[in-house]
């Protein structure tokens, strides 16, 4: 891919490549996301009030989770919830 300013290049770029969400795993109160990247993200549910209805779930529940289409989340059909990836890797880039 090439940009261009009035005809001139002025930068030769690779395609993006995005991570995608690849497998889901709890441990104890830690939510953790595989990336597609090699990237682990973990979470402490205690630590986010976003993530109660998560905290509160049955094993059962927790274990019954779908990655979406995209691999841009995680979607908990009986739930009724989920987790997008995006804003998790925003806020990881402010850290």
């Amino acid at each position: 891919m090439s940009y261009s300013t009035f005809g001139m290049n002025t930068l030769q770029a690779e395609p993006v490549k995005l991570a995608k969400l690849i497998g889901v795993a709890f441990v104890g109160d830690m939510l953790t996301l595989q990336l597609s990247d090699g990237r682990i993200l973990q979470l402490r549910m205690n630590d986010h009030a976003w993530l109660k209805w998560l905290q509160e779930a049955t094993n059962e529940q927790r274990q019954s989770w779908e990655i979406m289409p995209s691999g841009g989340g995680v979607w908990w059909q009986e739930l009724d919830n989920g987790v997008e990836l995006q804003p998790l890797l925003d806020t990881q880039s402010l850290i």
